[in-house]
């Protein structure tokens, strides 16, 4: 292969009225002067003559001109730039010249942006969060003409979706979108503005991604096709880039006029630096998810999943760029010291499997190091095993905070204390990690020891702000699970299963939290517990976001007024979700939903089921959507509504007022069924608008 070099050489050219000197390139010893660099200057240029001379361009022994296109330099000779005389369709070499010219306009334009974008992932890699993927960036959610928004509020008001980037290469040009269809964007201004300086970095990536080619999207090959389903719609469409474009440039307008205000003359010099690039802080990337509209139960946000590199870097990557990465030179060594040991693992599926092993120091120190190393496992199985509590905490600190594992699944594990007596056994566990959740559930056979493996699990955990569990894994110790809530300080958000007893409920409602954003299914069947929690209600002055979407749906009268009426007084609580069935036309249920929607602002997402929709009722449903921006969520099951009244709706959704709308002829609870089994019909829908594909279905992995 020839071997190219720049030296300090130039070659006088002239090009009309213009006299440049151009650096030449020494191949193989000899000076040329290459076509391609005197058209970085002068694009219409075609030849060289010398002496009124036209210079062939070298070529190989079988007549074809070699690339790059050059001459023979004359350094003493001043080279004349000819441009071409005629166009010749037919000249496929010229054609391939100009894009030469414009590759290497666009690699002299990009170099800088990309020494830009290396130093900040460098930075990020750094971080000690892993429970977020660190790159994303937005969209307008739909098309719309730039030259119709007129001013800043316009731009803010205008509906984004953020969507992930797959971590799949050190090389920000070989960075793939994450397969999903993106997430709608709530408090729109208020990310922007926060989020500004790192997304005009992510933004520069997705632009590089465009300029080389286009966003190179998964090829999920034999993948399930719900997941190929979910690489967004929008990138698929072959004739999509020059729209891409559009928005792209749509997206970098609207930052550049929030760069304009916070440089504004009363700006400082550190609010000046914050609308460069720059890398985020943990406590940024924490608080990413509090502005998507609908993000699902089990946290898989952009459906990545988190892998640890052999030089110890966490990174979060499609399913595809997970199985190459499982497979590094160490995990060889790894699989072999996991067998050693007793353990067995399955190369195709990545489970590991433990049975009837004495767990010892050097096994845990063994398996503490290759998880933080690279070696990547989706799910251990831990059957008929012993450890001690002290090496349990170093193994569960590693599975929880940094570690491929998404599922930790226990049975009859007896844990020993300090003299090697049994102090508990774990009869059954699974625990699953997913981003910043944790989902566990137990036996109901041994609740006592449930609750000191409950309590180890919280005890070590540094990055899940996210726990869902059951009440009845734990009754009788209602108290030792509030001590073992209370001694986690990075919980935010509590889903509780079947809570239908008093002693659960006053345990989480008198947790010494900051904040709390509670998630409640199967649970206040009973009126006196309703009534119970709504008086706990009162008094609780933490709570944030409460989650009564239930399967089954609220259906009680009296239950549903008295939750509406103690809530319009709790300033505290932001957004309530409600799933509430059987509804008519001037009942006490409609008259206190519409009062809610109209005048309170606290309902955020409802599910409607088997009811008669008036016209009167679809008016408050539009003003809390359209007017106030507070419902942004929105499903009917099994309902009649007018079909006015729901082409007005879906006139919402297109907008952007309404992220998320849809209608289903059947009840939900046999929606969620046959998406779970993955044989919904959706030709039998009478319609359905959702922004987030498939993704609100996998919600029935938490409610069933």
């Amino acid at each position: 292969m020839a071997q190219e070099t720049h030296n300090r050489k130039g070659q006088t050219v002239k090009f009309r009225d213009h006299i440049v000197d151009i650096q030449t390139v020494n191949i193989n010893g000899i000076e040329y002067l290459c076509l391609r660099d005197v058209q970085l200057l002068f694009d219409t240029v075609r030849a060289f003559r010398i002496d009124n001379v036209q210079q062939a361009f070298v070529y190989d022994e079988t007549g074809k001109y070699l690339r790059p296109r050059r001459i023979v330099a004359r350094v003493d000779k001043v080279v004349e730039a000819v441009e071409s005389m005629k166009h010749s369709s037919n000249d496929t070499d010229d054609k391939l010249d100009r894009m030469d010219v414009k590759l290497d306009h666009i690699v002299a334009n990009t170099q800088e942006i990309l020494r830009q974008i290396a130093d900040v992932m460098t930075q990020m890699y750094e971080l000690h969060e892993f429970t977020t993927p660190r790159y994303f960036f937005i969209l307008p959610a739909k098309h719309s003409d730039m030259m119709l928004i007129d001013t800043v509020q316009n731009w803010f008001q205008t509906h984004y979706k953020l969507y992930f980037l797959c971590e799949c290469s050190h090389d920000p040009r070989q960075m793939q979108v994450a397969p999903h269809d993106g997430y709608s964007i709530k408090k729109g201004r208020d990310f922007v503005v926060k989020y500004a300086p790192y997304l005009r970095t992510t933004l520069q990536i997705v632009q590089v991604l465009l300029s080389a080619g286009g966003l190179v999207i998964p090829q999920l090959g034999n993948a399930a096709k719900v997941i190929n389903n979910a690489v967004p719609s929008r990138f698929q469409e072959p004739k999509y880039y020059k729209d891409m474009q559009q928005q792209l440039e749509m997206v970098d307008n609207l930052l550049n006029k929030v760069d304009n205000q916070g440089n504004h003359a009363g700006a400082s010099v550190t609010d000046k630096q914050k609308s460069k690039g720059t890398p985020l802080q943990g406590a940024e990337l924490r608080e990413i998810q509090t502005y998507l509209e609908r993000v699902d139960d089990k946290r898989s946000l952009g459906n990545l999943y988190r892998i640890v590199t052999a030089d110890g870097h966490v990174r979060w990557v499609c399913r595809e760029h997970y199985d190459e990465a499982s497979y590094n030179n160490e995990m060889s060594k790894y699989i072999n010291e996991f067998e050693a040991m007793g353990g067995k693992f399955n190369k195709k599926t990545k489970e590991a499997f433990i049975n009837q092993v004495n767990t010892t120091k050097e096994n845990v120190e063994m398996m503490c190091k290759a998880l933080g190393k690279g070696f990547n496992i989706v799910k251990l199985i831990c059957r008929e095993c012993s450890i001690d509590e002290d090496h349990l905490e170093k193994l569960l600190d590693i599975i929880i905070n940094r570690s491929s594992i998404r599922c930790l699944n226990m049975g009859s594990v007896r844990v020993r204390n300090f003299f090697g007596i049994t102090k508990y056994t774990c009869q059954e566990m699974v625990a699953e990690f997913n981003n910043h959740s944790l989902k566990v559930r137990f036996s109901e056979a041994n609740r006592s020891g449930n609750t000191m493996m409950l309590a180890r699990l919280l005890l070590q955990n540094k990055i899940c702000r996210n726990l869902d569990f059951s009440a009845s894994d734990f009754l009788d110790y209602e108290s030792d699970v509030q001590r073992s809530l209370e001694t986690n300080a990075v919980l935010t958000d509590l889903a509780v299963e079947y809570s239908n007893n008093i002693d659960i409920l006053n345990s989480i409602l008198s947790l010494k939290t900051n904040t709390l954003h509670l998630k409640l299914t199967h649970s206040l069947c009973a009126s006196p517990t309703f009534s119970h929690f709504c008086e706990m209600l009162k008094k609780n002055k933490k709570l944030l976001e409460i989650d009564l979407m239930d399967p089954s749906g609220l259906n009680d009268e009296a239950c549903i007024n008295l939750l509406l009426d103690t809530l319009k007084d709790q300033k505290p609580i932001k957004h309530l979700s409600l799933h509430i069935r059987n509804i008519r036309p001037a009942d006490k249920k409609e008259t206190s939903l519409m009062k809610s929607l109209q005048k309170h602002g606290f309902i955020s997402r409802l599910c409607i089921s088997s009811s008669l929709i008036s016209r009167e009722f679809t008016e408050a449903l539009l003003y809390a959507s359209k007017e106030q921006s507070t419902l942004t969520y929105l499903e009917f099951y099994n309902c009649k509504v007018k079909k006015d009244d729901k082409a007005e709706m879906q006139s919402l959704y297109d907008n952007g007022s309404l992220p998320h709308l849809a209608f289903y002829e059947e009840p939900r609870w046999d929606v969620l069924l046959k998406e779970t089994n993955g044989s919904l019909n959706r030709g039998k829908r009478s319609s359905i608008f959702n922004d987030n594909g498939s993704y609100k279905f996998v919600q029935l992995v938490t409610l069933v």
